[in-house]
């Protein structure tokens, strides 16, 4: 039996900008970090030469090509394994929350499916094999920000060419003094429609997104002078271009919603936020002083996910082959 775990994701800043649709044209860059959530992928054989793939169903197949679940489908053909495995997957937190779980799961699938042939990929490998599953052949409106990360663990900034190459780079700061400054919340609200529609509306602000992958090398830069006040000003920054094209792809009501949780921590004392992921819902960060936390937390009433961030990224922590 071969066991992953892959950690989950925040961004900072420049989320849009490593999409196809944008690096293919110009490139774009954005600042992103794992954290302590996980999850965590097994690979065992099956006696009787059948597929069976446990997740939030169950599914018992003679071929590959039966599977539903089009992630575990490719990533098998990937790796040229047809029959005879078993796989199960939990998460420390739901799928489509915003925290990149789709991808952590594929990054670990695949990590644990190769371990298992014998084979061990570096990291960029790993990452681009996951981003040709979802991108390329699930055909996922995403970027590639969440693969990488997921594989390389750590905070770094990664720049996305217009040749598709991703260059990673990271970024030496405290982590016991980002962690510390770091307030994530569970909205407690499901994303409105899919992720797909966001993205759409991002098209429309191609200027608004360049300028996002350049908030995403200055945020970089000042993270690693320790300057986590400005930090927080450049996502607030940030935050306030992205609701510009965010708001035509999800419900009035729902950005009304988003910007009150976001004033009130504001006013609480945060100095900036970002919502996680692409479309309407999932978790809240913010950068806010440790000294304004219960403050904040108070103020918002909302579900406190405590975060330690830069941790490492898929590894395999239990073979017996």
């Amino acid at each position: 039996m071969i066991l992953t775990k892959t950690p989950l994701r925040i961004s900072f800043v420049g989320g849009g900008s490593d999409r196809p649709s944008f690096y293919q044209e110009e490139p774009g860059a954005c600042v992103a970090a794992a954290i302590d959530k996980y999850v965590y992928v097994t690979v065992n054989p099956k006696y009787d030469g059948s597929i069976r793939a446990a997740y939030s169903v169950t599914e018992n197949v003679a071929t590959v090509g039966e599977l539903q679940h089009e992630l575990i489908r490719e990533a098998l053909r990937s790796v040229d394994r047809s029959r005879g495995i078993e796989i199960h997957s939990i998460a420390d937190i739901p799928a489509g929350t915003g925290l990149g779980s789709s991808s952590s799961f594929t990054v670990g699938l695949i990590k644990a499916l190769e371990n298992y042939q014998g084979r061990d990929r570096i990291w960029h490998k790993l990452a681009d094999m996951a981003c040709d599953i979802e991108i390329g052949c699930c055909q996922k409106p995403i970027g590639k920000q969440d693969q990488y990360v997921a594989a390389f663990g750590g905070v770094h900034l990664y720049q996305f060419g217009t040749d598709g190459v991703v260059q990673v780079k990271p970024i030496t700061c405290d982590l016991d003094a980002l962690s510390a400054h770091c307030l994530l919340f569970d909205t407690g609200l499901a994303r409105q429609g899919d992720a797909g529609q966001v993205l759409a509306a991002q098209q429309q602000g191609r200027d608004d997104v360049r300028e996002l992958a350049r908030l995403a090398g200055l945020f970089a830069f000042v993270l690693a002078r320790g300057d986590l006040e400005v930090c927080g000003s450049i996502m607030h920054d940030a935050w306030k271009i992205k609701r510009q094209f965010i708001s035509m792809g999800v419900s009035t009501d729902w950005d009304i919603a988003l910007n009150a949780m976001y004033g009130v921590a504001r006013h609480a004392g945060a100095w900036g936020g970002k919502l996680c992921g692409a479309g309407g819902g999932g978790f809240l960060l913010f950068l806010a002083p440790p000294e304004r936390h219960t403050a904040i937390v108070s103020a918002l009433g909302l579900r406190h996910v405590p975060i330690r961030v830069g941790v490492s990224g898929c590894e395999v922590v239990y073979s017996d082959g």
